[in-house]
């Protein structure tokens, strides 16, 4: 089971009103992911433009922002609040690999998503063949 007092200890929780951005994307700082514990968020691509997308909704349980703690790259998507108070614990890259080493369940649950969103991905894009590690 998930340790929530530890993970509540090494993060900070934060409170959004509705329809507020948490994160936009191209933002380099801060490196940092988030667990939703209520509400709902809204992954959005290319925000406010034209050719905006929805790439997903998450929800309590959910998270993300992990590959810009993991990778220290810009945000790939602006995240907004969907139409209530959304709640959120804020894992920074301090924190996250005291987490993460205590907490097995946490760092299945994280693997387990991302490769659920690379499955979902591969389904979507072609593969290109000679590109990978073992090729």
């Amino acid at each position: 089971m998930i340790d929530l007092e530890q993970l509540q200890e090494l993060s900070t929780a934060k409170s959004y009103s509705k329809n507020t951005i948490i994160i936009r994307e191209k933002d380099k700082e801060p490196y940092c992911m988030y667990i939703i514990l209520q509400g709902n968020v809204r992954i959005v691509k290319n925000y406010g433009a034209v050719d905006q997308v929805l790439i997903t909704q998450l929800g309590p349980g959910d998270f993300f922002g992990e590959m810009s703690l993991f990778l220290l790259k810009p945000r790939a998507a602006t995240v907004i609040t969907s139409s209530e108070e959304t709640v959120v614990l804020e894992i920074n890259q301090m924190n996250a690999y005291s987490i993460i080493e205590n907490n097995s369940e946490l760092l299945y649950k994280i693997v387990k998503t991302l490769c659920e969103r690379i499955d979902y991905l591969n389904g979507k894009v072609p593969p290109r063949y000679g590109q990978g590690m073992l090729t």
